[in-house]
Order: structure tokens, then sequence, then C-alpha cells
């Protein structure tokens, strides 16, 4: 059999859709939508605000591709050469019938999924607002009692009974034993939590344990132990591991101690700096009750001395004094005015001659009716030119009035109730409206002439 019969009776595909094919085999492949994968970055470079690379090892290759907004939560600047872990979907380019690896998270080597989670997890409960300072309860100062949750065994509780102990131990401690490590320590932590919440008689909480390693830690990297921490009704002390070991427990409660020792010395007070406060605070009451004897003392001498001058015998004594001065003065300046008052009385007197006085009235009383006769005749004057000036008005509006020249036989014409001045403003085969002085005429307009104007 040659080519041509092999190929007969085959039904031949497109590209196109071989390619269509296979990119829906990867997609209904569930082992293909979330690959865990590690390998070496080659080719590295960027595009944009996305990131193209190849993920290698010993044998063989792999093409992969970040895009934005996934490219902002990397935690590192991936280059050639970094080992690297990442999870992604195998996706088919169907246009180039190629496939590659679309990573949505990426660490280096050594950090691990563990901690990409811890990541994961602690930057969604910080946007949901968990960590926000407004939700932290303050620490009381005195706690009359503390309960503790941390395994009953071991160095945490050990540090955390030898610490109060020591100190000043004002509160006491209830232990609520749960495991702090391993796949069942978050539900038992959360256990431990609600039996807490339910007494209602502790007025905070300390929950921790002693160092270890991260994985030993993860435990407290629960979202649902962040959950019900987050909701305690009592101010929480987280205490896990040593100072440079962080948890998710840590960014939800109250207040973070560095270690379960540090949460003791938090809660507690140092008998010496008691005594020594206590003290001070005897020293600093010692000196303000006596500067307020001081106080009082001179605030006496004043007061003794404003009664004795407002003492009764001495204030009539001061008054009887000044009443004399006063009377002084009033009969010294009456007795001045009075005989000032004569004097200009006398000179008053001698000034005035009776019959110049009277010569003077008779002369103003003459001057008077003059004035009143000319007065007279201008306001008559007045009176006649206006009322002339008036009737002339009344006879030009009389002679201009439209009415009595209509009587002349002139009229007023109207067309569409507008007043036509010239022949121009009329439309030919229209009515027209003429007023008279007795009527009006309705008119149709059949000719129209036009006269020239006259040199």
């Amino acid at each position: 059999m040659n080519n041509n019969e092999y190929f007969k009776n085959v039904r031949f595909l497109t590209v196109s859709a071989l390619n269509r094919y296979i990119n829906y085999k990867f997609e209904i492949d569930e082992h293909l939508k979330e690959v865990y994968l590690q390998g070496e970055i080659s080719n590295f470079k960027r595009s944009g605000k996305h990131m193209y690379f190849s993920i290698k090892d010993e044998y063989s290759e792999i093409s992969a591709m970040i895009f934005y907004p996934y490219t902002e939560n990397l935690q590192f600047n991936p280059s050639d050469g970094m080992v690297v872990q990442v999870m992604g979907a195998v996706k088919v380019y169907e246009k180039r019938g190629t496939y590659s690896i679309v990573v949505k998270k990426m660490v280096q080597e050594g950090i691990g999924k563990l901690y990409q989670d811890f990541l994961d997890l602690k930057e969604k409960l910080q946007k949901e607002g968990l960590f926000d300072i407004k939700h932290k309860m303050p620490i009381p100062k005195y706690p009359k009692k503390i309960a503790v949750i941390t395994a009953a065994t071991g160095d945490a509780i050990h540090d955390i009974i030898s610490t109060f102990e020591r100190r000043l131990p004002l509160a006491s401690l209830t232990l609520f034993p749960a495991l702090v490590q391993g796949a069942d320590a978050p539900r038992d932590l959360i256990r431990a939590l609600k039996e807490v919440y339910e007494k209602n008689e502790f007025d905070c909480l300390i929950i921790g344990r002693g160092g270890g390693s991260f994985e030993d830690l993860s435990c407290f990297n629960d979202e649902k132990l962040a959950r019900t921490l987050f909701a305690s009704p009592i101010p929480t002390v987280s205490a896990i591991g040593h100072e440079a070991d962080f948890t998710i427990c840590d960014f939800v409660s109250s207040l973070r101690a560095p270690t379960p020792t540090g949460a003791a010395m938090l809660l507690t007070k140092n008998k010496e700096d008691i005594i020594q406060n206590i003290e001070l605070e005897a020293s600093r009451i010692e000196r303000n009750f006596k500067y307020r004897i001081q106080y009082f003392e001179k605030q006496l001498v004043v007061i003794e001395k404003n009664l004795n001058q407002l003492s009764p015998k001495m204030k009539i004594e001061n008054n009887l004094h000044l009443l004399s001065q006063y009377q002084y003065r009033i009969n010294t300046n009456f007795l001045n005015k009075i005989n000032k008052l004569e004097h200009q009385v006398n000179v008053i007197t001698k000034s005035i001659d009776g019959k110049i006085i009277l010569g003077r009235v008779d002369k103003s009383i003459e001057d008077v009716k003059h004035y009143e006769t000319i007065l007279k005749q201008k306001i008559k004057h007045t009176y006649d030119q206006n009322n002339l000036t008036l009737v002339n008005i009344i006879d030009r509006l009389t002679n201009l009035n439209p009415l009595n020249i209509m009587k002349k036989g002139y009229g007023i014409i109207y067309q569409n109730n507008n007043v036509i001045d010239k022949v121009e403003k009329v439309n030919l085969n229209e009515n027209i409206d003429i007023r008279l002085s007795d009527g009006m005429i309705n008119a149709l307009v059949i000719d129209i002439k036009k006269m020239k104007n006259e040199e």
C-alpha cells in the first residue's frame, strides 16, 4: 500500500484543533492546576510588571512566568542561578503549541512552603484588621488573677512561676495545660482558650511556650487559633519562643512578650522598684505637706492684717475724718459760688439801659412788618406766573391729543396690531384696521401706490 492509499480515508485535524485539545486536557487535569516545583532560575527577564524565566534541574527545564499582581507579593528579587520553590498551574500556549508554568507564589529554597503559608496568612489577617492597634486591650497594671496556657511540663511554665515568685507576686496563676507542638496543638490551644473565656474570672492571660524551630512553633500560626485569640474578652499576652521568633499569635495578641519570662516580668512588679517608689512617694507627700503648712502660715498673717484694717471702730474713725473733709470743701465752694454770682448780677444790672432796649425792640417790630409785606407780594407774583404756565401747557396738550386730531379727518392704520406709518409696511391682500375718532373700520388692501418724494 502506497502512501496515497494509506491517507485516502483518514480525517485530518488542524493544528489549532490539536493544540486546543491538548489545552483542554491540561485544564481538566487536577494535578496540573496546582503544581509545586523546585529548581534553578535561568534566562530571567522582566517585561513591565511581569517576569519571564525558566526553571531547570540537572536534566530538564520548563518555561515559567509570573504576572502582576503576583509579582508584588515576592519577598526577594529573583535572578539567574537562584534556586526557588514555586506554586502555579501548567498552561498551554495554543498558538505555538508550547506549555509553561504560570507561577502564583515563589520563595527561595530554604524558606519552604510552611513559611510562605505563614506570610500569606499574616498578609490576609493584617488586611482584615486583626493586627490593628485599635483592637489591642490595655494590660492591667496590677492583675489579680492570670490564666496561663502552655504545656504542663516544660521550661515555659517553670520560668513564669519562678519569675512571679522572685518578684512581687500580687497575682494568682492558673494553668490551663495544652499541646504546644504538633498537628493537634492548634485544636488543643483553642480548647484551652475557650475554657478560660467560659470561666470569666481572669484579668488577663498568657499563651506561649519555650523556644524551638520554626516548624515547632508553627502551631501558633493557625488561622482558627488566631481568630479565637482575637475574640478574647480579656487582654492577652503572647510569649512564644525566643525574642527573634514571631508567630501569628504575636501579632493578634494585646501584647507580645519576647519570652515566657518576659511575659511574667510584664505582669509583675519588682519588689525593690515598688519599695523605692513608695519611699519616693512618701518624700513627695512630706514635701508637699510642709509647703502647704508654710503657705497657710503666710496666709494667716495676711488675714490677721486684713482683719485689723477691717475692724468697725477703725472704719468709723476713717469715715468721720472723710466726712469732715467733705463738709469743709462743700461750704467753701458754696460760699465762693454765691459771691461770684452776686458780683455778676451787679455788673449786669449796671450795664443795662432801659431806653436803649425799648428802642431796639420797636425797631425790630417795624422790620418784621416790612419783610412780611415784601414776602406776600413775592408769593402772589410767583402764584400768578405758575398759573399762567399751567394754562399754556394744558392748551398744548389738548392740541396734541390724537383724538382731537382725528376729529379733523385723520385716522390711525393698524395691520396685525402694528401701527402703519409707511406703505412698505402694508401687506397686499390683507386686512387693515383704521381707527377714527368715533370707531374702527376694517378694510382689505387691494392696491398700494407709493408717492414720490418731492424735491
